[in-house]
C-alpha cells in the first residue's frame, strides 16, 4: 500500500509500494483468459493468533514513520497485540517520533515468502475518517532493485468510512510505475476473508471467495515479470497520507483493525473432487452456477458469484459428492425436471459423480447416467444430457 488512488469507471488507478505516491496512473494489464481447472488447497503457512502476543518468529513489527504518502503515524510494537484470537493493531492519538499518531506494522520479510499461492486473512476494519488500513505484499527482491520494479500486490486497502475495498497490482511497465485494479462494495467493519488466488497466468482477487479483478501476468505480458518471483505479507494501519487525505476523526481514536487469522496455501491442479471445500462453479457463457436458494430450478446466469452460487462439496460415499448450498442439496430430479437445490439430505437423486475433463474443467453425472447441463444459461438447468458437450462443462473456483 504504497500510493493514492482515483477510481475511473471500474478501472481505479492507485500507487501503493514502497514510495506510494498519487501521480495519475492508466496503463493497466489486461484481465486473463485463465485455463480452467478444478482447485484444492494446500495450506503452507499461517498465522492463526491464538497466543498472547505477536509471534516474532512470523513477523517483524516496524519501527517509525515510513516517510511516504504524507502518512502521519509512527510504527511501533506496542500498537500491535494478540487478545481473543485476534491480531489487534490500534491507531492512537499519540506524539511520538514527531508524529501525532501511533499504530503498527508487521511484515515477514527474511521470515516468509511466497511465490505464487492463495494468500487470505480474515479482517474487521475500523471505519473512521483519516485510517487506511491495508493487507498487502512486496516483492522480496526489494532492497535490490527498489519499488516499483520490485511488484506490489494490494490484497485489500480501505480508506476513511467507505464501503469500498480496493485490489491493486503495482510494477514497473518497462519505464516507470503502472498499476492494474478494481474496486469491490463490502461491510468492512464487519469480518471479511480478503485474498488473492495467484499463479503463473494471472492474480484474482476475492472478497469473501466473490472474484472482482482478474490481472493479467502470463509470459511476463507488459513486464509483468516481478510477479513471478517471492513476495512477503504486510499488515498495517496508517494514519492520513494521499489516499485517505488528513482529516482525521480525533474523536473516534483509538481506533482498533482486527485480523482473525492470516493464510497462505498452494493451489493444486486436482483430478479429484474437492472433499469438503466450498466451491464455485462457472459455465461455459462464463456465467455462475446458483442454487436460486432452493425456491426456484438452478440457472447458471448469475455474473458474480454470491451466497446461493457457493457450493459445499460433500462427500457421499463410493466415490460420489453431493453439492449443498445455503444447507440445502442440489438434486438431479432424475432428469425429468429441470435441477434444483431444495433437499433438506441427500439419496440417489442428489448424488453425482464429479468428472474431470481434460482442458481442466469438470462435469456433473446425476445417477440416472446423465450429465448436467448448464443450458448455456438460456433456460433452467438440466441433468439430461448423454454425452460431455460445452454446457456439460464447469470451472471450478473461477
Amino acid at each position: 500500500m504504497l500510493a493514492g488512488v482515483s477510481l475511473i469507471l471500474l478501472l481505479f488507478v492507485l500507487v501503493t509500494g514502497c514510495k506510494k505516491d498519487v501521480r495519475s496512473q492508466s496503463d493497466a494489464v489486461s484481465t486473463a483468459t485463465t485455463t480452467p481447472r478444478a482447485l484444492t488447497y494446500q495450506l503452507v503457512w499461517s498465522d492463526e493468533f491464538n497466543g498472547t502476543g505477536v509471534n516474532t518468529g512470523n513477523w517483524n513489527i516496524d519501527n517509525g514513520n515510513p516517510g511516504v504518502n504524507n502518512e502521519k503515524e509512527y510504527y511501533q510494537a506496542a500498537n500491535a497485540t494478540v487478545t481473543g484470537g485476534n491480531l489487534v493493531i490500534t491507531a492512537r492519538q499519540q506524539s511520538v517520533g514527531g508524529q501525532p499518531y501511533t499504530s503498527a506494522k508487521l511484515q515477514t520479510a527474511g521470515k516468509f515468502s511466497t511465490t505464487y499461492g492463495r494468500i487470505e486473512a480474515r479482517i474487521k476494519l475500523p471505519m473512521v475518517q483519516g485510517t487506511w488500513p491495508a493487507f498487502w505484499m512486496l516483492g522480496s527482491n526489494i532492497n535490490t532493485v527498489g519499488w516499483p520494479t520490485c511488484g506490489e500486490i494490494d490484497i485489500m486497502e480501505h480508506v476513511n468510512t467507505s464501503n469500498t475495498i480496493l485490489g491493486t497490482m503495482h510494477w514497473n511497465g518497462g519505464s516507470g510505475h503502472v498499476q492494474y485494479g478494481s474496486s469491490i462494495n463490502t461491510t468492512p467493519g464487519g469480518f471479511h476473508v480478503y485474498a488473492v488466488e495467484w499463479d503463473n497466468s494471472s492474480i484474482r482477487w476475492y472478497v469473501d471467495n466473490t472474484l472482482y479483478v482478474t490481472g493479467n501476468i502470463a509470459g511476463n505480458i507488459n513486464n509483468t515479470g516481478a510477479f513471478h518471483l517471492p513476495f512477503y505479507i504486510i499488515l498495517n494501519l496508517a494514519m492520513g497520507g494521499d489516499l485517505p487525505g488528513n482529516t482525521i476523526d480525533n474523536g473516534s481514536l483509538p481506533t482498533t483493525m482486527l485480523v482473525d487469522y492470516v493464510r497462505v496455501y498452494n493451489i493444486v491442479n486436482s483430478s479429484s473432487a474437492p472433499i469438503g471445500q466450498t466451491i464455485t462453479l462457472k459455465g461455459n457463457n462464463n456465467s455462475y452456477v446458483s442454487g436460486e436458494n432452493g425456491t426456484v430450478p438452478m440457472n447458471c446466469n448469475r455474473a458474480t458469484a454470491q451466497a446461493w452460487e457457493q457450493f459445499l462439496v460433500v462427500d457421499a460415499g463410493n466415490g460420489q459428492v453431493a453439492l449443498q448450498s445455503m444447507s440445502k442439496y442440489v438434486s438431479s430430479e432424475n432428469g425429468v425436471n429441470p435441477i434444483t437445490c431444495n433437499r433438506a439430505s441427500f439419496g440417489g437423486w442428489e448424488v453425482f459423480n464429479w468428472i474431470s475433463n481434460a482442458d481442466g474443467t469438470i462435469s456433473l453425472q446425476g445417477n440416472n447416467g446423465d450429465f448436467v447441463s448448464s443450458e448455456n444459461g438460456v433456460q433452467a438447468m438440466t441433468c439430461n444430457r448423454t454425452t460431455i458437450g460445452g454446457w456439460e462443462e464447469f470451472r471450478v473456483n473461477q
